[in-house]
């Protein structure tokens, strides 16, 4: 079974492309792309959203991907279920797992996880002793470090088996209770999810769950285009492959592991600390699997980490400064973001939205009167961005071409999370603006963009702002009157996964510039009346088949007046920068590769080689001597490359 129709596949636009004046050499294009996210992959991301609801393929990989079945390859190759053994052809995989994992996707009640249990999360509340109360030490050091907390209200006794302190009447002590979140739906990763399945196996014990999220996405991408790595590093030198992938938060498991099971007497692990910085989510994927030399400069900018993350790696090639950057973003859900978004209003409140008779998958509507704020996801992306003149050469497939990425503040403000127009700086100079020019150099103009992706987070504040500064770009660019724009507001299947927001919103305009489908926001009841004077913003409540589209824009804005906007094309964009001799050669080698990506992965599923199996001694060969020789090598040489048994070459030690 395939996982998606026919997966990624190259189309070329239905009618003639206008003459595209970048040379390849200054074009950015995205080659590969993969996401974990709430709904799972890309591959199901999409199908949900088109088509609301999930192919016989679709709910394989994800009864793959969420340990429920197992390939045994003997006696006899099959399917079977992960917990009995059992024997289970594909149409049995869906009687018996279909609904459970329908279920288990999407905006939905939080299922219990660490300290989130039923909804409620713990408290440790001031009680004051009535009477005294004893308990039993195994040394006078620890009896001794009761009495320095409260001296006034602590005595130790030895006794036989050690030493009984007691806490006086009137002492003040903590009680864990539980308490109800008012917040008890959100979009978690799919129930059951494992990024053991790809791969990572005992690798899982010890990094926190975003950067093994991130590193399954990242093989995603890479196997699912038909090329890895190490094939990009024998074409590139090392120091011109970068990573600029982001993360709002970072590792709240580890951070909460850091601070709070310290606290309670625990003992985290022993490196608990470097899991819970920010870039070590991007640099577990560096190191373990990617292997470059380049840039890591990984963007912290709440939920506008994703697309200010392909900003920074769009820079970098366009600079020079790289040749290929895996960019993206990732963020988590936990207790703390729970609680925080809670208070600040920004998140719906769960039983009100009941009270409203909304489903709780209906809780994220953008745009619609009833919105009450946005449902708080997890997961995110990853985006692989190279160089036009190398895509040619090497035949790699293009799922877009980045024409624009920018990001911009908001000046002055009182709030931190009060929504802005900074992003209208992107139409500065109306057509002659740089959003105007980037377009024309792929022959494009604003009448040629046909779908926007918007940030809308079912905010009261933020989804009329967004409209109006969209229409307000269109008037600068000089966009027909009569031209419509269709939204697409995809927090209404995923929640709102902060910084990993933009890459689900990227990586779908991919596919729909692609596939010619927009979807629909099927939690639009009714389109709120301020949103009517937009007059070319048009919400869909059906999918609408159009053909291939040419292109898109993806608008996200993140708390601290952080706005981004990133101009996506179709890849008949980068078609039509070819010479004509060459269309033909490089679309047969990029449909090979999808088909060969496609045929890994399913290989993968299907008990073949792991999808991730980690780099033996960091590419280099022989002793520690050698490999330091080598690299410094390797470093200084401007034509290095790795090798074509995936190493570089040895120099001799002097």
């Amino acid at each position: 079974a395939l996982t998606h129709p026919a997966g990624w596949r190259l189309s070329q636009p239905t009618q003639p492309w206008a003459e595209v004046s970048q040379p390849l050499e200054e074009m950015v294009c995205i080659v590969a792309a993969g996401e974990v996210g709430p709904v799972g992959s890309s591959r199901t991301r999409l199908q949900l959203e088109v088509e609301d609801g999930l192919s016989a393929a679709g709910i394989i990989e994800l009864a793959w991907t969420t340990g429920r079945i197992v390939y045994e390859t003997e006696p006899t190759p099959t399917w079977t279920d992960a917990k009995s053994g059992e024997s289970l052809t594909e149409a049995e995989i869906i009687d018996r797992f279909g609904e459970e994992i329908e279920a288990g996707l999407g905006i939905r009640r939080f299922h219990d996880e660490g300290s989130l249990i039923d909804g409620t999360a713990p408290l440790m509340v001031p009680v004051y002793c009535e009477e005294d109360t004893s308990f039993l030490v195994r040394s006078q050091d620890e009896a001794q470090a009761f009495v320095t907390e409260d001296p006034e209200r602590t005595k130790v006794e030895a006794v036989e088996d050690g030493f009984l302190v007691t806490r006086l009447k009137g002492s003040l002590i903590r009680v864990p209770r539980r308490f109800k979140l008012t917040r008890f739906v959100g979009a978690q990763v799919p129930e059951g999810f494992d990024p053991k399945v790809w791969g990572l196996g005992a690798m899982t014990e010890s990094i926190d769950r975003l950067a093994a999220w991130n590193l399954v996405a990242t093989i995603d991408a890479f196997i699912s285009s038909g090329v890895t790595p190490a094939e990009l590093l024998r074409w590139v030198h090392p120091t011109q492959m970068a990573n600029t992938q982001g993360t709002g938060i970072g590792g709240m498991k580890a951070t909460r592991s850091m601070y709070v099971d310290a606290l309670l007497g625990d003992t985290p692990q022993a490196d608990i600390l470097q899991e819970a910085l920010p870039n070590v989510i991007a640099a577990h994927t560096a190191q373990s699997f990617l292997g470059g030399y380049g840039s890591m400069v990984h963007p912290v900018a709440a939920c506008a980490t994703a697309a200010v993350s392909v900003e920074e790696g769009f820079d970098k090639i366009k600079l020079g400064k790289a040749k290929v950057v895996v960019t993206g973003g990732f963020d988590d859900l936990g207790i703390e973001g729970i609680l925080g978004f809670g208070n600040m209003s920004a998140t719906a409140e769960s039983q009100a939205m009941l009270d409203q008779g909304i489903s709780e998958q209906g809780f994220c509507r953008p745009n619609d009167r009833r919105r009450g704020g946005f449902v708080e996801g997890q997961g995110g992306g990853t985006l692989v961005l190279v160089r036009g003149d190398l895509v040619a050469e090497l035949g790699l497939p293009v799922l877009g071409v980045v024409a624009f990425a920018a990001s911009y503040s908001d000046g002055i403000h009182t709030s931190i999370p009060a929504p802005g127009l900074g992003a209208l700086g992107a139409a500065t100079g109306g057509k002659e603006s740089a959003l105007a020019k980037a377009l024309a150099e792929l022959g494009l103009s604003a009448n040629d963009i046909d779908v926007i992706s918007k940030h809308d987070t079912s905010t009261a504040a933020n989804d009329p702002n967004e409209s109006q500064l969209h229409e307000w770009l269109a008037d600068a660019l000089g966009r027909d009157a009569g031209n419509p724009l269709y939204v697409v507001s995809q927090k209404s299947l995923t929640g709102h996964a902060k910084g990993g927001a933009a890459a689900f919103q990227m990586i779908g305009l991919c596919q729909l510039l692609a596939d010619g489908v927009l979807p629909p926001n099927r939690n639009l009841d009714c389109v709120d009346d301020a949103l009517a004077k937009y007059e070319r913003l048009v919400w869909l409540r059906q999918a609408l088949q159009t053909g291939p589209l040419k292109a898109g824009l993806v608008t996200s804005l993140g708390f601290g007046h952080v706005s981004a906007l990133v101009a996506i094309t179709h890849p008949g964009a980068f078609a039509a920068a070819l010479p004509e001799a060459k269309r033909a050669d490089w679309l047969a080698a990029a449909s090979q590769r999808l088909i060969d990506g496609q045929a890994r992965l399913l290989d993968g599923m299907h008990g073949g080689d792991q999808l991730f199996a980690k780099v033996d001694n960091r590419r280099f060969v022989g002793d520690a001597a050698e490999i330091k020789q080598a690299e410094k090598q390797m470093l200084l040489d401007p034509e290095a490359r790795l090798n074509s048994t995936g190493s570089y070459e040895q120099a001799p030690v002097r």
